[in-house]
């Protein structure tokens, strides 16, 4: 007999079967997924990998003329096959450039006109994969006894704010004003304007003018020679002497005032015409209408050239320091201090604050000293924006060979103005401080380096190198200057113009700086 069997409604075993195809397919979707992901990330490490070593290698193309370079650049073009590179040197005499495709960038090796070398280079990978790099280098040219803590530029003028300067004294842009009592140990080079002197004001050495040299007061002292290429015009009153010979392009005017006697030790010389009152003694012979110029040695064009502004800034100062967080320093009680630093024996510390967000709402630096006893040279750099005060307080004390303090607001701009480095104060023209009322023993030696103007007292006599666009309202009892170097930032920053161990005698330096620019594609 036929039977028929019919499934319960509720028998589910049909959609058991279901579910477990629907959770295979599920699987398999995630294993495709999985897989064409992991195939895509090993085919983006071995593109990464491909880069990495194509970057790598144009890195070393970079290397190999960096150092070509540093030999003296006899070629411009260089390659490689292990790794494999092309590259090529570039050079512009503008502004800093971005490419070796900017306007102005040159193929060629840097010369003393250059101002910024690129050097351009093609890395090839293993897979065929490439990276250009452009890397951008400023190109330093100095002298090796570079005029520097003779105050070699100023911004429309200046009236000595020192007592007592020992050092020759360039003035680049502007006017000279003496102060009153003041005394100057050394040449003074009045680039581009006049010189004028007040009461009792003595130059222990030769004057060398652009423009007219003048006294309206009275016991002006100049014991060496008086050159100009404006007039000359001196009285008598005080007993005004000039040591040597005046000699000037416009006329010469010797005027009497009072009874006291004014005196020339050597001859008076004027393209123009010469006066010389009663009240005058004459050593040599006195020549009106000479028919020729002035002699300038050394010639204010060489001079201005040899004396341009120096940009300095965060680089090439070497290894900088990191034991701790360089910003903790200038905190609240700090740990370590700045003092115990500088008395630790070893290398010479670089405190770099251009990071350093203080918060302090005007963005001011403050380093203070007290007694301290240097163990080694440490330079101070701020940011441009930051407005840097020195308070040195106590016994700064040398202790055996010369020791260097140096402190830096960075600036600006590497950017040339007419031609040729300016300064570029980036803190709103704010007046950087320098305090120095403690004592110096030993052979210290202090560098302020501002792009702005400089304010403060310097009760104590101290030595070393002021490089500062304006230092009128600075005060200072005695200021000698000293040589200071710090290489590769600067080479030997000198004193004198002329003479022993002056910039005359010193020879042109040019090398690579640091890097400052990099581009990558």
């Amino acid at each position: 007999m036929l039977k028929l069997r019919f499934r319960p409604a509720n028998d589910d075993s049909g959609a058991v079967l279901v579910t477990v195809v629907i959770v295979m397919l599920i699987g398999f979707v995630i294993a495709a997924s999985v897989a064409a992901s992991v195939m895509f990330v090993v085919k983006d490490n071995y593109s990464n990998r491909g880069r990495t070593q194509a970057f790598i290698a144009a890195e070393s193309g970079r290397d190999v003329a960096v150092a070509a370079i540093t030999a003296g650049c006899s070629a411009t073009t260089f390659t490689g096959t292990d790794p494999i590179y092309s590259t090529t040197i570039y050079s512009t005499n503008g502004n800093q450039p971005t490419s070796s495709s900017d306007a102005g960038v040159a193929v060629g090796c840097p010369t003393s006109a250059t101002r910024y070398v690129v050097i351009k280079s093609t890395g090839t990978g293993p897979n065929g994969a490439t990276v250009t790099t452009d890397s951008v280098y400023p190109w330093q040219v100095t002298y090796s006894q570079q005029p520097g803590g003779v105050v070699t530029y100023f911004s429309g003028g200046f009236t000595a704010g020192v007592t007592h300067y020992t050092g020759d004294l360039v003035l680049r842009d502007g006017d000279f004003g003496c102060n009153v009592s003041g005394t100057l140990d050394g040449d003074l080079y009045v680039l581009s304007g006049n010189v004028s002197f007040s009461k009792a004001c003595t130059v222990n050495g030769d004057i060398w003018s652009s423009g007219n040299v003048t006294n309206n007061s009275q016991q002006v002292t100049v014991t060496g020679n008086v050159t100009t290429n404006g007039y000359a015009s001196f009285t008598a009153n005080g007993g005004t002497k000039i040591g040597k010979n005046i000699s000037a392009k416009g006329q010469v005017t010797l005027s009497n005032q009072g009874s006291d006697v004014g005196t020339v030790g050597g001859a008076v010389t004027s393209r123009n015409s010469v006066n010389i009152g009663t009240n005058w003694t004459v050593a040599g012979l006195v020549t009106p209408n000479s028919g020729t110029d002035p002699v300038f040695d050394p010639k204010l064009d060489w001079l201005k050239a040899a004396t341009k502004w120096i940009d300095l800034d965060n680089t090439g100062w070497g290894t900088k320091y990191s034991a701790t967080n360089v910003c903790d320093l200038i905190k609240n009680n700090p740990n370590p201090t700045i003092t115990s630093l500088l008395e630790a024996s070893g290398s010479r510390l670089v405190f770099d604050f251009t990071s350093c967000n203080l918060g302090n709402g005007n963005e001011s630096v403050t380093v203070a000293l007290g007694n301290v006893n240097l163990a080694r040279d440490a330079v101070f750099i701020v940011k441009p924006t930051t407005a840097l005060t020195a308070n040195l307080t106590g016994t700064i004390a040398g202790g055996n060979g010369t020791k260097q303090l140096l402190f830096i607001h960075s600036d600006a701009s590497r950017a040339y103005t007419n031609g040729e480095p300016v300064p570029n104060c980036g803190n709103g023209n704010q007046n950087d401080t320098f305090n120095a009322s403690g004592t110096f023993t030993g052979d210290v030696r202090v560098m302020y380096y501002t792009p702005c103007g400089m304010t403060g007292t310097a009760t104590a006599s101290f030595s070393g190198q002021l490089y500062a666009n304006d230092t009128t309202h600075l005060h200072a009892n005695a200021y000698t200057c000293q040589s200071m170097s710090w290489s590769p930032a600067f080479d030997q920053l000198g004193c004198k113009i002329k003479g022993a161990g002056g910039v005359a005698e010193g020879s042109q330096v040019q090398r690579l700086g640091d890097l400052v620019y990099q581009t990558e594609k």
